[in-house]
């Protein structure tokens, strides 16, 4: 069984509705994204990407990724 079952968890698609992105609330307020084979956090309280990489990836924007991490952070 895995913590991530059990987290808040949203995936971003595309509009051939094949999933870009997953991002799921962590216990410490951070949101883990992950998009392909990259998987990074996002510290929304201010908007940095750990490691450093670029979010954008089919229909989606860095920004617009980021933005949702930090949507789904608020909602909790």
């Amino acid at each position: 069984m895995s913590l991530d079952d059990f987290l808040e968890t949203v995936s971003l698609i595309d509009c051939s509705g094949h999933t870009t992105h997953r991002l799921t609330l962590l216990i410490d307020g951070t949101v883990g994204v992950k998009a392909g084979q990259v998987e990074v956090v996002v510290d929304p309280s201010c908007r940095t990407v750990r490691p450093v990489h670029d979010l954008g990836r089919g229909e989606y924007s860095h920004e617009q990724v980021i933005d949702a991490a930090c949507t789904l952070a608020r909602t909790m």
